[in-house]
């Protein structure tokens, strides 16, 4: 049976994800989570921090893979340029995998919501949640460019976002007309593409499964 904790987080994801920040009270939370109204705070401190928590789980940012993790393995990784494409590679289908393979439905619904009429706790979400991902990708571009001006290093890290974005907007059209299996093989090749490009945006060489 689910603890106090997830019931309250299960509530929440949905019912931001439908009305936004704004509509949703502390009540209407712990009354779909059937708890007491108190255990918002005393698990989460405030409707704020529970709103941020379900962001956290919308993208999924505990960050399971990592360019440290890599180095840790091959510290020499990012010596060649084969090793940088590699790197490049494996961060990039990691990000696709957790953040747009088929996303839940109460997901996009949640970050489309913040994307196109934000939330009055917006700034703070930035600060707290998503801009920790774009920084780590934007240090990785320093790390394989060290002379890079900021505007690249913040066109090259968010790249994979606009494109998921697209896609992700237009799937719910491209859906009512083609198969399942046609998206399926729409996203991998989304992932695919967009993996190329951040490589040959490099002048690095193309691993041969990318080709």
């Amino acid at each position: 049976m689910a603890d106090t904790r997830e019931l309250l987080l299960n509530a929440a994801c949905q019912l931001f994800a439908e009305y936004g920040f704004s509509k949703v009270t502390t009540r209407m939370i712990a009354q779909k989570a059937n708890v007491n109204l108190g255990s918002i705070h005393y698990y989460f401190g405030s409707k704020e921090e529970l709103y941020f928590e379900t962001f956290r789980i919308a993208i999924d940012a505990d960050f399971p893979l990592t360019i440290e993790k890599l180095l840790a393995v091959d510290p020499n990784l990012l010596t060649t340029p084969e090793g940088k494409a590699y790197a490049i590679q494996r961060l990039t289908y990691d990000y696709y995998n957790r953040h747009y393979n088929f996303l839940e439905k109460w997901k996009r619904q949640l970050i489309f919501r913040e994307m196109f009429s934000p939330s009055p706790v917006y700034p703070k979400l930035v600060d707290k949640v998503l801009k920790l991902e774009s920084d780590k990708m934007m240090e990785f571009y320093f790390m394989l460019v060290p002379n890079a001006s900021l505007t690249e290093a913040f066109v090259w890290a968010h790249y994979p976002d606009t494109q998921a974005t697209y896609y992700l907007m237009a799937e719910t059209l491209i859906v009512e007309n083609i198969s399942l299996d046609f998206m399926a093989e729409l996203n991998r090749n989304v992932i695919k593409t967009t993996t190329r490009m951040m490589i040959m945006l490099l002048d690095l060489p193309v691993p041969e499964m990318l080709k």
